[in-house]
């Protein structure tokens, strides 16, 4: 951990703190040996700024971003990698409603263990036409609701990728469906693990008061005051300057480092606004269902 004297608080600064996050799904507890594929975040406020941190569990690495808010009582942006909400047209939605219904549908041990895929499954029967639209899994764990290979799109009635998502892929980034749910890349399970976590922090009794959810409950950059919870996608930052031999823990430095420096210079409030080029219509999509990726344009 690194010390320093006090940065001042510029003007334009929005937020007191930053955090950012890389979420798991796994089933497992993480080797002590930090590894990954687990849970790491890194965090850095006006004092300190911090190596990459390590959690075995979900639960360990929820604690540590409930302590963090806790004992900062001026503003914090907590930046999560994985989306917070499904295309338009699905039914699923996101946001706050989808938190609050995937944390009463998901049960998560303090060794892993969850129900990730039965409750995928539930999903796809009331989504219609199984076995996708979530699709993968464990060999032996498919059946006739849920896949372990993706199923066409055709005709369901909804896109696969989100605007946010089809605006990353065209610009030539391979960014993952929120379909996915198992194998290399994956993200869809991390939406599941993750959403649940995420209601509990907005609801937290010390917390709840100060907590928003980007762009969701902040209509953008108009309502950014005190706990401030985004999406981000950690390939969007360069990690290949940070100092730490796992990839994991790389990407959650840059991605701190990044949005430090944009609310430092003042450019911060500009990757929270509404993106260039979205209708009214398309606005109101990303803030009822969709939500947005901190840092595309």
């Amino acid at each position: 951990m690194a010390k320093s004297n006090p940065v001042p608080r510029r003007e334009s600064q929005l937020f007191d703190l930053v955090i950012a996050v890389d979420w798991s799904a796994a089933a497992t507890p993480g080797p002590k040996r930090p590894a990954p594929d687990r849970c790491w975040l890194a965090w850095r406020d006006r004092r300190e700024t911090t190596p990459a941190e390590y959690f075995r569990t979900r639960l360990q690495a929820e604690d540590r971003v409930r302590a963090l808010l806790h004992r900062q009582p001026g503003s914090a942006l907590v930046a999560w990698d994985f989306p917070h909400g499904y295309p338009a047209g699905s039914g699923l939605g996101g946001g706050r409603d989808l938190a609050h219904r995937f944390a009463g549908l998901i049960s998560d041990g303090a060794d892993g263990q969850n129900n990730r895929f039965v409750v995928a499954a539930a999903l796809n029967r009331q989504l219609g036409a199984p076995p996708g639209p979530l699709w993968g899994c464990p060999t032996g764990r498919g059946g006739p609701d849920l896949g372990e290979r993706k199923s066409p799109f055709t005709d369901r009635g909804f896109d696969e990728w989100r605007l946010v998502d089809r605006r990353v892929r065209a610009g030539g980034r391979n960014i993952q469906s929120a379909w996915k749910l198992y194998t290399t890349g994956s993200v869809g399970s991390q939406i599941l693990m993750g959403l649940p976590t995420l209601y509990r922090l907005l609801t937290d009794p010390d917390l709840g008061a100060r907590s928003r959810l980007w762009p969701f409950e902040t209509d953008w950059d108009t309502a950014l005051g005190g706990i401030v919870h985004a999406e981000m996608w950690p390939s969007l930052a360069d990690h290949q300057a940070q100092a730490h031999p796992i990839k994991d823990a790389r990407q959650v430095q840059a991605a701190r480092d990044w949005i430090w420096a944009e609310d430092q210079t003042g450019r911060l409030r500009g990757w929270l606004t509404r993106p260039a080029g979205l209708t009214s219509k398309q606005s109101k999509t990303c803030l009822t269902e969709e939500g947005w990726i901190l840092g595309v344009a």
